[in-house]
Parts: C-alpha cells; structure tokens; sequence
C-alpha cells in the first residue's frame, strides 16, 4: 500500500494513507511526503477487535475522517479491515474498494465472526479485488460477488550487479504460514553435501525463537542467520545463489516476484495462491508440493550442485519484470477506484497496521 500510495501521489492524486496505529519511531516503509498519513487512534481497546466497544469505536473514528476528507475512494486492505470500512463508509458519497490480501481458505487469523460478516458485507461495496484467480474464486462462491483479480505490481528496483554466492535466502514474516520450518529441515538434509553454503532468512515475527531452537537442533547454529527486518532486502536477493519461498500459503509473494526481477534462482512451494501465477516449473524456476520436506531438499540439491541451472532460471525469470510492470498493474487500480475514468480528486487508503 506504500508503493501504491507513492505511485499516485507522483501522478497527481491526493492520497491519505490511514492505520489504526502507528509505531512513535516511524513507518518502516518510506512515504512520499506528499501522502497525508493519518494515525486513527484505536488503542482504547487493549484487545482490539475482541469487543462490540472496540468495534464501534474503530467504525466510528473510520467514519469521522471519511466525512473530514471526503474522498472519492476509499480503498482497504485485509478482512478485518475491509468489513469495518464497508460499514463505515454506508451511506456516505465515496465509493468503496476492498482488496483480500492472502488466500481466504487458508487464513486461520481471521475469526469465525469476521467470516460471517465477509461474506455478507462484501456484496455491499463497490469492488473487491483478490491477487490471484484461484482467490477470487474462492470469494465469489462464498460472498456471492463478483471480484476483480489484480495481482501486485513490481516496485522499482533498484539496479545492483552484485555477485552471486552461495547463499540461500529467504524473506518473509517468522510465522507458521511461511513454512521456514521446512525450509531448516530440507536444508537439514543436504547440508553436508554443500559445506559452503549458508542460509539467510530475512524478517522478523512470533516463530524467531521456536526456528531459532529448531535451527539448533538440527544442528544448523552455524549455518543459518536471522537477520531480522533489513531495509536492503534487493541487495541480499540479488546476491543469492537461490532464493527459496517454502509458504504453506500465499496472498501474492512479493518476495518471489522481486527476486525473478534481480534474476535469482527461485525454488517456490506451489501453495494456494501466487507462486504458479509467476514461475513455469523448470522454465523460469522451481515449483514443489506443499510442506513437502523431501521434495524440497531434491530441489535444492539439484540447483545448488548446477550453477548453470541457477544461472538459466534466473535469466528467464527476469521477464516477470515486464508482466508486472508496477504502471501496467496501477492501470488495473486505476479501472476499479475510478471505473468511468473521471478525474480523481483524491484518494484514501487503509492498511492493517504499520511496521
């Protein structure tokens, strides 16, 4: 949403980017200074969103910066979200867009009475856009609407020529969902056939100290780092000699998408949904089964013993670049925000939270 929120402010449209809170120190990701940031103050409620309190207060302070700003559209990501700005935005004059960013069916942290309202409240609004096809199905039989599909856009990279080493990296929040538990125990299983190589997993979360003991335990304490949040994430994938993405599930892995763009390597497992939308198996990269230990361990044996391999998947995965060319995917926004192509003369954004 920063990227996006950047994107339209350079071409002209007023943008307020609102969360329902945010850290003292800063946003971890960088803002044009021309986005209005707004902080909505929803930290009355210690366990936010478990209480009728809590939900009433966050509607109604929604409520009351739709009405101060009075946007064209308002745009919301993640369900819990969605379903407060749907309800929120009743009645008011702005047209409403919400966006599912991870596969429904697979997402364990939205609760049962969130579900409901979602597949009661989305037949309200006035869009709602999943990142791949297989999610937009999944929506449209359970929330009796039509969904548009817009996959992300590739944010501009920056252009590095660093030299490929025997690093594999992964990036991604320290969850269950990311699966960097298999990832430790099928590089558990090639490890002494490759003395020189090491992994790198990049990003932080409430897993680091059970993947930390696991590490351990596996025997890996010196052949695995947690760096924990960095902000040159495209200096590491562009300087790894494989890029794995071993999700039990995605939304749309924008780690996976950038490294195909600095043509790394890229083993991915083929989990519901996004990984298939971007890499051909044995074309352009390597797709294997879900929570599949073996399988993956056989992956990364065959690319880490083949530089050549690695070398060819990587060049051919560089034509993500043009697929999702952030200008093509932004046109995309473009037709849902503002379907008869009036002017716009700004915009809302509302993200789930802020790092």
């Amino acid at each position: 949403m920063a990227d996006m929120a950047n994107y339209w402010v350079r071409h002209g449209v007023d943008v307020t980017l609102a969360t329902w809170n945010g850290a003292p120190s800063g946003d971890f990701y960088d803002l044009d200074e021309r986005v209005r940031r707004v902080h909505i103050d929803a930290s009355s409620a210690s366990r936010p969103l478990r209480t009728l309190s809590a939900v009433l207060t966050r509607v109604w302070k929604l409520r009351a910066l739709l009405k101060m700003h009075r946007p064209d559209v308002v745009l919301s990501f993640i369900a819990e979200n969605n379903v407060l700005t749907i309800l929120a935005a009743a009645r008011l004059p702005v047209r409403v867009v919400v966006s599912e960013r991870a596969h429904p069916a697979h997402d364990t942290n939205v609760r049962p009475v969130w579900r409901l309202l979602r597949s009661v409240l989305y037949r309200w609004c006035d869009d709602v856009v999943a990142q791949t096809s297989e999610t937009a199905q999944w929506l449209e039989r359970k929330c009796a609407t039509t969904v548009r599909v817009i996959p992300n856009g590739l944010r501009t990279l920056p252009a590095l020529a660093e030299e490929r080493q025997p690093v594999i990296v992964a990036v991604g929040r320290l969850v269950r969902q990311k699966g960097f538990d298999l990832l430790l125990r099928a590089f558990a299983r090639v490890a002494a056939e490759f003395a020189d190589w090491q992994i790198v997993i990049l990003g932080e979360g409430a897993e680091r100290s059970s993947l930390v003991a696991l590490r351990d335990e596996l025997q890996l304490t010196a052949r695995v780092r947690f760096l924990g949040e960095v902000r040159d994430v495209e200096a590491w994938l562009a300087r790894a000699g494989l890029v794995v993405q071993p999700s039990r599930f995605e939304g749309f892995p924008n780690a996976v998408l950038e490294a195909m763009a600095l043509g790394a390597a890229v083993i991915s497992a083929d989990c519901p949904a996004g990984p298939a939308d971007l890499i051909r198996d044995g074309l352009n990269g390597r797709l294997v089964p879900v929570e599949d230990v073996p399988a993956l361990a056989q992956a990364m044996r065959e690319l880490m013993q083949s530089p050549g391999t690695r070398a060819s998947l990587g060049e051919q995965a560089r034509g993500v670049a043009q697929r999702f060319h952030q200008d093509r995917i932004m046109a995309l926004w473009q037709a849902s925000l503002l379907p008869d192509d009036r002017s716009c003369a700004s915009a809302a954004g509302l993200d789930g939270s802020v790092q």
